[in-house]
């Protein structure tokens, strides 16, 4: 009785692990973006691909990977290739009403910012600028 206990308990605790093993290994280390899509073509998901790829230093600047999430496969990078089963993070917290959705993850791991629409790269560039992380890195900058 005692092992199936501690053998539910482990296997609950344990449950999202997959999901968000992907992401683990980047904390501390970048911020990410996640791009939910139903549907690569989707107006929403090539508005964003395309401002990232046309500014793919600035994004590389701010320590910041993009995934895209479509179904139960990610891809990370753009454009999307090499898809991978299963979802970084946590699916269900996005509500996919019209078919798109972002979420960006700080460097600590934590949700900074969502959204259900495509966003202009100005104005997240200024929200990731604003963190205290990255002020610091912008701060210390250039010392040894």
């Amino acid at each position: 009785m005692g092992k199936i206990l501690l053998g539910m308990v482990f296997g609950f605790l344990f449950s999202g692990f997959g999901h968000a093993q992907d992401l683990q290994p980047l904390r501390w280390q970048n911020r990410v973006l996640l791009l939910y899509t139903d549907d690569l073509s989707d107006p929403q998901y090539r508005k964003m691909e395309d401002a990232l790829l046309a500014e793919q230093s600035a994004a590389s600047a701010r320590k910041l990977i993009v995934y895209t999430v479509m179904g139960g496969q990610f891809s990370s990078g753009l454009p999307p290739e090499n898809w991978r089963d299963g979802v970084p993070l946590r699916r269900s917290s996005q509500n996919l009403e019209n078919g798109f959705g972002l979420e960006l993850i700080g460097l600590d791991g934590g949700v900074k910012y969502r959204s259900s629409s495509a966003v202009d790269l100005a104005e997240l560039w200024v929200l990731i600028d604003g963190m205290p992380m990255r002020r610091a890195e912008l701060k210390n900058k250039g010392k040894p």
